[in-house]
């Protein structure tokens, strides 16, 4: 009988790879998802809000109000770009950001290691 030691190193030297290009990949779709949900209810929250005082005040108070509201209620999102737009009786807020990567294996992969992510809210002006 031969000896079968170091057998199970090399194997896992095979296998790491892999298992770390998973788990990273895990860890930046679960950063990135949590960061599109907070984008899509800040966006949401700044539409409601948008759409209950929108006679109130002028549209330039609308823009900046509703980006207050997106930075307040998304803390993770690097200067997420707000674009508000009403037509006809509806309202439009649009979130738009980068969210820089987690793990630099993953990064590597998108350009400045970031992942943009984008969400908008349609409503109607009360």
């Amino acid at each position: 009988m031969k000896s079968e030691r170091g057998q199970a190193t090399v194997e896992f030297a095979l296998v790491l790879p892999i298992l770390l290009l998973l788990i990273s990949g895990i860890l930046n779709f679960g950063w990135v998802f949590g960061n599109q949900l907070l984008a899509q209810n800040a966006a949401r929250e700044a539409t409601r809000y948008t759409a209950i005082h929108y006679y109130d005040s002028s549209t330039d108070d609308d823009r900046t109000v509703a980006a207050g509201i997106v930075t307040s209620r998304a803390p993770t999102i690097d200067s997420p770009v707000v674009t508000l737009s009403v037509t006809g009786d509806t309202i439009t807020v649009k979130v738009s950001s980068s969210v820089k990567l987690l793990t630099p294996l993953i990064s590597e992969l998108f350009p400045d290691g970031k992942c943009t992510i984008t969400t908008q809210c349609v409503m109607r002006l009360e």
